[in-house]
């Protein structure tokens, strides 16, 4: 947070009404790939009032992305470069590929609005098995490039879903009390393509920060099934505002302990701006099926006196009076242990634990 010092106030009259911001100063706005280079998602320019949180979902199929930007609709794009710009206030922005359907669908249509947890967008068993394209838990503009010849396939027929959460409330707030996001996919040829990136994603969902127990620790492990070893290029950790310390590790697969703390390859102790690590400044090979060991490590707190103990009790569906935190999207009453991390070569199958 930001703290302005007092200073004299000066007011100027004028009889012109105030500009409005061009597209260099809107923290949303990026200029889209060229025709026949890639394409742009973007949400709608929408609300989020004081007290509230907004997690909306958007879908688009690749076909018409492709047909509408100068690519072979018929044809796989391949991405190498992804750009994100968010206006502030945004909690998160998740990219992900449509698979099996429960109650997100995107046949109910293309935007699916969903506030202060009620809606599907809200519901995390919808993607549960969605792979993972983009994230960005910061305000502002994320440009990233690929290694050279590493990219991210996408068949025409496929749906992505962009899901946007903002929240204007006492932890978190969104200053002009309004969202919007834009991403950028930049495209290669197929024949410069050598290697395709594969995403996790994964969450802790039985975490619980209890009055009772007020400072605990969980962990997680991913492991890449993969008999060649794997280049992790990007990782980024997701936690509220209880939590104090997420840790990424190396992991040799079979370990049901923490690695030292020379496997270390990503720390965090900012839950509302984490911080993204990707290549170049991240290239880390890990031998073939081994994977990531992550913790995440919490401070339980009072929870805002409109919420109450009753609040958190009422969520907690293991009916227990004791003032927990748990798993959810809420980031006024819940928590979360999530990871993102990004390799190549993509590995068909990894086990989570």
């Amino acid at each position: 947070m930001l703290l302005a010092l007092a200073a004299p106030l000066f007011f100027a009259c004028s009889s012109e009404p105030n500009p409005p911001p061009t597209p260099e100063a809107d923290p949303a706005h990026i200029d889209p790939p060229p025709q026949g280079q890639g394409f742009q998602i973007e949400t709608n320019l929408f609300e989020v009032p004081a007290g509230v949180e907004k997690q909306d979902c958007y879908f688009f199929k690749v076909r018409d992305l492709a047909a509408a930007n100068g690519l072979d609709p018929e044809s796989p794009v391949y991405v190498n470069r992804v750009q994100i710009a968010q206006k502030d206030g945004s909690h998160h922005m998740n990219v992900f590929r449509v698979r099996s359907i429960v109650g997100l669908d995107p046949a109910k249509g293309a935007v699916q609005e969903g506030t202060d947890n009620v809606g599907e967008c809200f519901k995390s068993a919808n993607w549960a098995d969605w792979p993972l394209v983009a994230n960005s838990q910061i305000d502002g503009k994320l440009d990233w490039s690929f290694p050279e010849g590493v990219a991210n396939e996408f068949m025409p027929d496929e749906w992505l879903m962009l899901q946007t959460h903002y929240v204007n409330a006492s932890t978190q707030g969104t200053p002009s009390g309004e969202g919007k996001v834009n991403v950028n996919f930049w495209t290669i040829p197929k024949e410069k393509v050598t290697a395709q990136l594969g995403t996790l994603f994964a969450t802790k969902q039985s975490i619980r920060v209890c009055a009772s127990n007020p400072t605990p620790s969980f962990d997680g492990s991913c492991q890449f099934k993969s008999d060649k070893p794997v280049h992790i290029i990007g990782a980024n950790g997701h936690f509220h505002s209880r939590g104090k310390q997420f840790d990424m590790f190396a992991w040799d697969g079979v370990s049901g302990e923490q690695p030292p703390m020379d496997k270390r390859f990503y720390s965090s102790q900012a839950w509302d701006e984490p911080p993204m690590l990707t290549s170049p400044e991240l290239d880390l090979e890990v031998p073939a099926n081994s994977g990531v060991f992550y913790t995440c490590s919490y401070q339980w707190q009072m929870p805002e006196a409109s919420l109450g103990c009753d609040g958190l009790n009422a969520l907690d569906k293991q009916g227990a009076n004791d003032c927990c935190y748990t798993f959810g999207p809420i980031v006024e009453a819940n928590e979360h242990c999530n990871i993102f991390v990004y390799y190549y070569p993509k590995a068909d199958d990894i086990n989570c634990f």
